[in-house]
């Protein structure tokens, strides 16, 4: 099967991506379907045309419209910034497009209600870029805490920790712009970790929240100084329905110490996630704190893990884990497409609605005095 593929936007995220698919033959994987780069729209399209011809893409145009417009394309990929998502994504719903979205879904959970009744009614396939769950070493945690190796989770501490932003000299960009993002460290790096503590330990009943936006200020391209109304930096204490408790800390300040970590404690042992270090396992501790090797026909029995093992990327032959998880995630979805019916443990629209349901609670509790706030 041939899939036609729409990309809307060729900033960094869409390279990204496109760094995946376009060496999806090179890298070995099997899957039952061909990407062809269909159609690109991009808001500068005369600028970017030249580009997306070297790329591969067969047409580019200049509106979503248009975009959807081909009854050839059968997927949509959205990679635009988040004040542009929902509409963008009920342009492609209604045409009976695929979609995949990147994070967040949207700036508010009232928009985030509008893509998901879309998605409901039009019964498209759907997934946000909640790529970290799309890595062997998260995969294997998910096997271990369903067959209890670690015996029974009761708390966890993630840490997402970013740097580029502590310099002053960074200029203003929709990022840091609430009404365009949505929130800052929270909304861009934080939800990854809500949704790695919900796909692995369960829904998340209540939170509690502190952030700091340490940078007030920051410069415009055309030399005005604009106000910072994003946070920072931000910690979470989350409560998950079945008892497990922890914390969450994202960062774009932390120079020095930039980390995708996640560790998990239970009653017979711990695992510790380290993304940027180690995605293909994590390791294992016993009761003694001793690090133990749990066999791969044991996490084998975990049909995530299976799955997860034939998409990712082997490690001769990684493009760096940015470019091996998205193209996983990517590929997740497009097996979804190829079979006509979503993959298990797929990151739907109901997962990103209710993740910004999570991160509207957390805001609110910060502004509230830091009390924990119930998730409606």
């Amino acid at each position: 099967m041939e899939i036609n593929y729409g990309l809307a936007g060729l900033g960094t995220i869409s390279k990204t991506h496109l760094l995946g698919l376009r060496n999806i033959p090179l890298l070995g994987i099997d899957v039952p379907f061909s990407v062809n780069l269909h159609t690109l729209f991009s808001s500068h399209p005369e600028q970017n045309a030249l580009a997306a011809k070297q790329i591969g893409f067969k047409t580019v145009v200049d509106s979503m419209e248009k975009l959807v417009a081909s009854s050839e394309l059968n997927v949509v990929d959205i990679c635009t910034p988040n004040f542009l998502h929902r509409k963008q994504a009920l342009t492609a719903m209604k045409a009976g497009k695929h979609v995949y979205c990147e994070k967040p879904l949207a700036v508010n959970s009232d928009e985030t209600a509008q893509m998901l009744q879309a998605a409901t009614t039009t019964q498209v396939i759907n997934q946000v870029a909640f790529v970290m769950r799309f890595n062997p070493a998260v995969a294997a945690a998910h096997s271990a805490i369903k067959q209890g190796i670690i015996g029974k989770p009761y708390a966890f501490r993630g840490e997402i920790l970013h740097s580029s932003y502590l310099p002053v000299q960074k200029s203003m960009t929709w990022r840091l712009e609430k009404s365009k993002s949505g929130g800052g460290a929270l909304v861009d790096l934080g939800v990854h970790l809500i949704d790695l503590v919900r796909f692995l330990l369960g829904d998340v009943k209540a939170v509690s929240c502190t952030t700091k936006t340490v940078v007030k200020e920051r410069q415009r391209p055309n030399g005005e100084i604009g106000n910072v109304d994003v946070d920072d930096w931000a910690s979470l204490d989350l409560q998950v329905e079945s008892g497990i408790s922890g914390t969450i800390e994202a960062s774009r300040l932390a120079v020095g110490n930039d980390a995708s970590r996640l560790w998990i404690y239970g009653t017979a042992g711990s695992l510790f996630i380290d993304l940027n270090h180690e995605p293909y396992s994590p390791a294992f501790y016993n009761t003694y704190g001793q690090r133990i090797y749990v066999d791969t026909k044991t996490l084998m029995q975990d049909t995530f893990y299976q799955n997860i093992t034939k998409l990712y990327p082997p490690a001769k032959l990684s493009q760096g884990f940015m470019v091996d998880t998205h193209l996983t995630s990517l590929l997740w979805f497009l097996m979804g497409v190829s079979n006509g019916k979503p993959m298990d443990d797929a990151p739907t629209f109901m997962d990103g609605h209710i993740a910004e349901l999570i991160m509207e609670a957390a805001y609110k509790s910060d502004e509230q005095g830091h009390n924990f706030i119930q998730i409606l």
